[in-house]
C-alpha cells in the first residue's frame, strides 16, 4: 500500500473517531447537566483542529506501518512512544485549540484520545488482515489455474 494511501486512510479513520469521541462528550455533557441538545456546538476553527489533528497523527503511523519487522520487546516499546507521543501531540492541540480549559475537559479528552488509538489500531489491524487475505485468496487462485 502506498504512503499516501495509509495516511489518507489514517487521517480519515482519525479525523471521524475524534467527531465521534467529541459528540459521545458533548451527549454526556447534556445528559449530566441537563443542558439542551442544541447548546452543543463547534466552531469551524474547532473542526478544522480535528482534521489537523488527524493528519498530522497519521504521519507517524505511516512510518510506522511501513518498518514492523521487529522483536516482541521492540514492538511493544515503539508501541508505548507512539501512544505517548501522539498523546503530547494531541494534549498541546487540546491546548493551542481550547478544547478543554478545566482539569476535567482534559480528563474527558484522555478518554476519548485512547478510545480513539484503540479504535484506529483495531481498524488498521482489521483492514489489514482483510487484504491479507484478499491476497491469499488471489495467489489461492493462481495456483489453482496452474
Amino acid at each position: 500500500m502506498s504512503r499516501l494511501k495509509i495516511w489518507l486512510e489514517q487521517t480519515m479513520m482519525i479525523s471521524f473517531a475524534i467527531l465521534v469521541g467529541i459528540i459521545l462528550e458533548g451527549l454526556v455533557y447534556c445528559i449530566i447537566d441537563g443542558a439542551p441538545l442544541a447548546s452543543f456546538s463547534l466552531s469551524w476553527l474547532q473542526l478544522l483542529s480535528v482534521v489537523l489533528t488527524g493528519a498530522l497523527c497519521s504521519i507517524p503511523t505511516v512510518f510506522w506501518l511501513k518498518n514492523l519487522e521487529c522483536s516482541k520487546k521492540q514492538f511493544i516499546v515503539r508501541i508505548i512512544l507512539h501512544c505517548l507521543g501522539l498523546y503530547v501531540v494531541v494534549s498541546l492541540f487540546g491546548l493551542v485549540f481550547k478544547w478543554f480549559t478545566q482539569i476535567s475537559g482534559f480528563i474527558m479528552m484522555t478518554v476519548i484520545f485512547f478510545m480513539v488509538y484503540i479504535f484506529v489500531w483495531i481498524v488498521t489491524l482489521w483492514f489489514y488482515k482483510r487484504e491479507d487475505s484478499r491476497i491469499n485468496k488471489a495467489l489461492e487462485e493462481i495456483r489453482d489455474e496452474e
